[in-house]
């Protein structure tokens, strides 16, 4: 009887050792970010810079949600820069039918505008200056870190 017991007990094992190793090959496969590590709020505007796994895509997103579909500006960023008030930064469009270029986030309103020419956005903020988004995230501190 013991050694029945024994086989059952050796059998269950390893349906769970199985069991855990599938949930542990699956789960690597997805995109877990709990923390949104790769993400960092950008000075106290409500939004946030992303980076992607490719270590040189950057999308846009509100601070604290995960970035879907293009993120607030429908596109990747290609520079960025803002101020207290806006967030301006050109992207490139995610769908085919929407026009790249500089977008405006009205902090304010959460609302999105443009694509602008450089000469109106020059215009509208000269005081915001434009960067490449990997130096903006340079700059940036992290949305959460370990304590």
């Amino acid at each position: 009887m013991s050694t029945i017991c024994s086989k059952a007990r050796a059998r269950a094992m390893a349906s769970r050792v199985a069991l855990v190793v599938v949930a542990c090959v699956m789960l690597s496969g997805c995109d877990i970010d709990p923390f949104n590590a790769g993400c960092r709020d950008i000075a106290d505007t409500g939004y946030a810079l992303c980076m992607w796994e490719d270590d040189k895509t950057y999308d846009l997103a509100v601070a604290g949600e995960r970035v879907a579909g293009g993120g607030v500006l429908e596109g990747t960023v290609q520079s960025i820069g803002w101020n207290t008030s806006v967030i301006v930064a050109s992207r490139h469009a995610v769908f085919g039918g929407d026009p790249d270029g500089l977008m405006v986030v009205d902090l304010k309103s959460k609302m999105l505008s443009g694509p602008f020419d450089a000469k109106e956005i020059l215009r509208r903020y000269p005081t915001i200056d434009l960067a490449a988004p990997d130096k903006a995230w340079a700059g940036l501190k992290r949305a959460w870190s370990p304590k």
